[in-house]
């Protein structure tokens, strides 16, 4: 296992993109996601044993997260589970090597940054118990293949459903915002902060439209008073 080590000491490219979202930015894992993510690397597919899609997306650590918080791990977690996963589908033919395995998980990480981990390794178990068709041969290209139709058959559904709901929330909130100031004005109790004053009685400063206007109405009224004092 020396060259497993390593291989998952490898960067993860920075600008990896899946199958739905051209770009992700690496998430931090909060203290509930970490120890998820300490019962995935320790006990494996065995974690996740009775959960369903939907639960695995809503609770899961996505796959960028959790290789920021412990790369070599992950990856190590990866490769075992991919090792375990070709000997049961008998696939030792287009996997011989430990460098075969390495490539697999390096292409995972690359086009599945998104996805969450648990939700790989579920799909992992359901090619296992033949959820999809691998006729007689399964390669990296399957493997992502397989990877991709998982990610459309749930991440994306639950994903487009996530933004949904949010847009909803967003559009109640602004509603709500709208009708109370509405409230608060037919009520009276929604007045301008300061009063306005009126251009003409108080000019703008360094207004020489407004400067000029002040001197001409002094300049005759001058006048006007001088006219009235003369006999």
């Amino acid at each position: 296992m020396t060259q497993l080590s390593k291989s998952s000491n490898n960067p993860l490219p920075k600008d990896g993109k899946d199958s739905t979202n051209s770009s992700q930015q690496v998430a931090v894992l909060n203290s509930i996601q970490s120890q998820r993510l300490n019962g995935l690397i320790s006990k494996g597919q065995r974690y996740i044993i009775g959960q369903d899609p939907k639960q695995l997306y809503s609770d899961g650590v996505s796959l960028s997260g959790a290789l920021h918080d412990e790369h070599r791990k992950v990856r190590l977690l990866l490769a075992a589970e991919l090792t375990r996963l070709v000997r049961h589908v008998a696939a030792t033919r287009t996997f011989q090597t430990e460098a075969d395995i390495h490539d697999a998980v390096d292409d995972i990480c690359e086009v599945f940054p998104s996805m969450k981990l648990d939700e790989i390794l579920n799909c992992f178990k359901y090619i296992r118990r033949g959820h999809y068709e691998l006729y007689g041969n399964f390669t990296i290209n399957t493997l992502i293949e397989c990877l991709r139709k998982y990610e459309m058959a749930h991440t994306v559904v639950f994903r487009e459903e996530e933004h949904r709901q949010r847009k909803t929330l967003l559009h109640t909130a602004a509603f709500d915002v709208r009708r109370i100031m509405n409230d608060l004005e037919n009520d009276g109790k929604l007045k301008t902060s300061r009063r306005l004053l009126e251009r003409t009685y108080i000019p703008y400063p360094n207004d020489k439209t407004d400067a000029k206007t002040q001197s001409t109405e002094q300049h005759q009224k001058e006048e006007k008073n001088n006219q009235d004092e003369t006999p």
